[in-house]
């Protein structure tokens, strides 16, 4: 499994809420369809699903996906998900808010899936990004990804559901259960943790 992850040249983050009504449906909807179907796309190496721990500004689900490389969302078979969803994803697509999608390039990755939990931060400045990475390195594990500025969006989304998620860099850092125990336990981070794995996710 750990080898699968680490494998990934490239991810793709997507942030997103979803009307509150339709959240347990979502998230079967999501988990058991959705990220599933994406992995049988090729280069698709795997997918991890994440809920947002305690109040914030930030939506509440984030999922990564690693992949062989930024390619791999230009692919016909990626392409043809986008073009010609499920019933269930048609359904699902109006409900979803506060989407923003990052194509990423890793540039670093250290145990990266070995904790549930995550310190998550967006920033413009590489010398920051790397400085977060050092700052908060840990055993649980580092993703440190650069956003590629020519990824095209999604073609499905509507006005107002997208939800722009400034910077250039990704840093997420796993964390042990006993630290987000604590109340503030990363400054300026945005912590999120595991959810219940797809069926066909690492």
């Amino acid at each position: 499994m750990n080898e699968v992850i680490a494998a990934a040249g490239a991810v793709l983050a997507l942030w997103n809420d979803v009307a509150p009504e339709l959240d347990a449906e979502y998230n079967a909807w999501h988990a058991d369809e959705h990220v599933p179907e994406r992995l049988t796309v090729p280069g698709m190496l795997w997918g991890r699903r994440y809920r947002r721990l305690g109040a914030g500004i930030a939506p509440r689900y984030l999922t990564i996906y690693g992949m062989r490389d930024a390619r791999v969302v230009e692919s016909d078979a990626y392409r043809a998900l986008l073009s010609d969803p499920t019933p269930m994803s048609a359904r699902m697509r109006p409900h979803l808010c506060n989407l923003s999608r990052w194509v990423c390039d890793v540039r670093e990755s250290q145990a990266f899936g070995s904790s549930t939990n995550l310190a998550v931060w967006t920033v413009d400045a590489e010398s920051v990004a790397r400085l977060r990475a050092t700052d908060h390195a840990s055993n649980d594990g580092l993703l440190l990804a650069q956003r590629s500025p020519d990824a095209a969006p999604l073609p499905w989304l509507q006005g107002g559901q997208a939800h722009a998620i400034e910077g250039s860099w990704l840093v997420a850092v796993g964390l042990p259960s006993e630290a987000v125990a604590v109340p503030a336990p990363v400054p300026d981070a945005t912590l999120y943790s595991l959810l219940r794995p797809p069926q066909s996710a690492l």
